[in-house]
């Protein structure tokens, strides 16, 4: 009797415990893949998130940050901003011809097209 007592005990504090250790974290699915963020305090954590909040527009060299880190090796042109979408042409690094256009509000990448 006493084992099943415990038995049950036991295992009604860690049907108890498991919920309150699941909500201590935070899953985050982001630029940088897949991450527990255990101090997770509501704040904006990339670059789309608080431009939304400041309502401002990305500029030029924002934008080619931006097509970088998506691929970009070498800018050739870039054109657009100031309210419209932000067009730039560059190379990749096997020396292809690559075409980005980015969201001037938000950031986004709208499009890509490679030659």
């Amino acid at each position: 009797m006493r084992k099943a007592l415990a038995v049950g005990v036991l295992a009604l504090g860690a049907a108890l415990a498991a919920p309150l250790a699941a909500q201590a974290q935070t899953f985050e699915v982001g630029p940088r893949g897949f991450r527990v963020d255990p101090n997770d305090d509501g704040r904006p954590r990339y670059r789309e998130e608080y431009r939304e909040r400041r309502g401002d527009n990305i500029d030029q060299r924002e934008a080619v940050s931006i097509a970088r880190s998506a691929g970009l090796d070498r800018t050739l042109r870039v054109s657009g901003g100031y309210g419209r979408d932000w067009r730039i042409v560059g190379l990749d690094r096997f020396g292809r011809e690559i075409r980005y256009v980015i969201d001037d509000r938000t950031g986004r990448i709208l499009s890509r097209d490679r030659d």
